[in-house]
């Protein structure tokens, strides 16, 4: 294949695909991309969102990164309750008994 046929040559669009183009910006001492109103609502993204950025082959894919919103049980309850979790009430720390075996439970 000759240099003037793979210059004619365009991608291939797929069935439902966005496509756009944008330009790449100083953004401090690093370079940035803006994502259009249009590409964050097509990725239910928004500000803060976190995203991971593949590359292969010398393709760049950007994905939304489904992350818990809590991390563990300390910060779900802070959020609940709107209080460090230092002060959230606990009305009692012993074991509560529940009773004998029903099934084929092994303690």
């Amino acid at each position: 294949m000759n240099t003037n046929t793979m210059m004619r040559e365009q991608p291939k669009e797929r069935a439902g695909a966005f496509t756009t183009q944008t330009i790449i910006r100083k953004w401090g001492n690093s370079q940035g991309i803006r994502l259009s109103k249009e590409i964050l609502a097509q990725m239910n993204l928004k500000e803060d969102d976190t995203v991971g950025i593949s590359i292969y082959d010398g393709k760049m894919t950007i994905e939304k990164v489904n992350r818990p919103k809590y991390l563990n049980l300390a910060e779900r309850l802070e959020a609940f309750y709107k209080r460090p979790i230092d002060e959230i009430y606990v009305e009692s720390t012993q074991e509560v008994d529940v009773g004998a075996p029903v099934g084929k439970e092994q303690w």
